[in-house]
């Protein structure tokens, strides 16, 4: 009978030790960035770079729910910063809606590392079925793109999320 106690209390420890890790967040800090995510979220293996409109565009890290069949991701990438915010994000938004079908849902402003940022969120094409979420700021020369997404079932339930990771993106190359 005593095995059985010992048992229980180990099962109770393991329990809440899966508990604790899944509520308490994660930081990411590397390559230039920090930020927190969901504790039970794991880094996702990347291609490293895209070639957009002759301008390297480089993936510093993605993120994302293991344990979702909703395909949660975030991305983060960082390009140097050719034209205007202004102009980077229209072009931005030409390039979804030409690429992937997008219909724009809302362009607000928001504060990303005490820079402006245009925080857009739309819809792709019904075939890929996904709600996005872009949040791009300039700071050092540089453009920063968080990509926030996952199926448009799941995107809502994820804000608590997504806005975690926004509020706590911090630049940290000088």
């Amino acid at each position: 009978m005593k095995w059985y106690y010992i048992f229980l209390v180990v099962v109770i420890v393991l329990s809440t030790l899966t508990v604790y890790k899944a509520l308490t967040p994660q930081n990411y800090d590397s390559n230039g960035i920090s930020f927190n995510y969901p504790g039970s979220w794991v880094q996702l293996s990347l291609n490293n770079s895209d070639e957009v409109n002759g301008t390297a565009k480089y993936n510093v890290v993605a993120i994302g729910d293991p344990n979702s069949d909703q395909n949660i991701l975030v991305i983060v990438q960082k390009t140097k910063k050719s034209g205007t915010l202004e102009d980077i994000v229209a072009a931005s938004k030409a390039d979804l809606k030409k690429d992937w079908n997008a219909t724009m849902l809302s362009d607000d402003i928001i504060n990303v590392d005490g820079r402006q940022a245009h925080d857009v969120v739309y819809v792709t094409d019904p075939k890929t079925n996904k709600k996005e979420r872009m949040v791009i700021f300039d700071k050092n020369n540089m453009i920063y793109c968080i990509i926030l997404g996952s199926s448009t079932f799941a995107f809502d339930g994820q804000k608590n999320n997504f806005d975690m990771i926004v509020k706590s993106f911090r630049v940290t190359d000088w």
